[in-house]
């Protein structure tokens, strides 16, 4: 089904083409008929924004630069959400790295989850390129990666990614020493595997840094210990047609995508880089995030 919708989007252009062409060879009979004629506007609109969020927008890579206060200093990149598989392959990915590898001084990146979207192809090559990041990477899993109706198992991604430098959390911590700083990586929320109570080993002096899939986790927070949770899932909506992509977001919580402040927790939401459903994106690229931490 996937692969219909993939390549059976790529109709559009011929139909585009129609469309030109009746405005051109045909312009007497169009011009003529008012109603014909704002019809095949109106088809053109339609056509050329399809297109667009087909074609141009889920290729094109931002990077952005958001400032959080926290009271130590740190500067993280953050991708979520690759879903390499049916509708992006190694190619989107390398490019994605070659972007990181220009940004200066980072001190790790962070994926919240969701590598995989149907992938075709052995894991191990999909996420190659992930080794030549310059940084440290911390990574969890996120609901596409563990959910047992998928190709494969979340073990089987733990490992291909374990070979091409990523570090997993999962419900566990990693410490970066020069920085002093505590990543703790919790499991993904819709598998029940997002086990808050690890943020209790830590204290209000640590400076702590939380990576979980979903944002809906810090619904659960029981105390301010974490300075920054940094999580994916939401896409930005991915398909961003005013008053209603909100509605599609798979959240509880009112996220979207940017910085939130959660009771008296900072939670950074990315709209992340791939799609899933539709092969398209519409007003929210896949993004590259900087987070500069003081």
């Amino acid at each position: 089904m996937h692969h219909i919708i993939f390549y059976g989007s790529y109709l559009a252009i011929p139909f585009f083409i129609y469309l030109i062409f009746l405005l051109v060879k045909k312009k007497e009979k169009v011009y003529k008929n008012k109603v014909l004629f704002v019809l095949i506007i109106l088809a053109l609109i339609t056509t050329v924004s399809f297109l667009y969020a087909r074609f141009i927008e889920p290729q094109i890579i931002l990077i952005k630069n958001t400032q959080i206060e926290t009271g130590f200093s740190a500067k993280f990149v953050v991708i979520s959400d690759i879903h390499l598989g049916v509708y992006k392959g190694t190619h989107f990915l390398e490019r994605i790295v070659e972007k990181i590898n220009t940004i200066e001084q980072v001190d790790a990146v962070l994926i919240p989850g969701d590598f995989i979207y149907y992938p075709q192809e052995d894991l191990e090559v999909l996420f190659s390129s992930l080794k030549q990041i310059k940084f440290p990477v911390y990574a969890v899993l996120g609901n596409h990666d563990t959910e047992e109706s998928r190709q494969y198992i979340d073990e089987e991604l733990q490992k291909a990614l374990e070979e091409n430098g990523v570090i997993f959390l999962s419900n566990s911590s990693a410490y970066i020493e020069q920085k002093n700083i505590r990543i703790l990586g919790l499991g993904d929320k819709w598998t029940d595997e997002d086990d808050i109570s690890k943020i209790d080993k830590f204290t209000i002096e640590d400076n702590v840094v939380v990576i979980t899939h979903n944002p809906d986790t810090t619904l659960e927070y029981t105390n301010s210990i974490p300075d920054l949770t940094v999580s994916g899932h939401t896409h930005g909506g991915q398909i961003r047609i005013p008053y209603l992509y909100k509605k599609v977001i798979p959240c509880v919580g009112d996220f979207d995508a940017g910085l939130y402040d959660v009771g008296e927790n900072n939670v950074f939401v990315t709209a992340g880089v791939g799609e899933i459903g539709l092969p398209m994106r519409l007003g929210i690229p896949p993004t590259i995030e900087i987070l500069e931490l003081y």
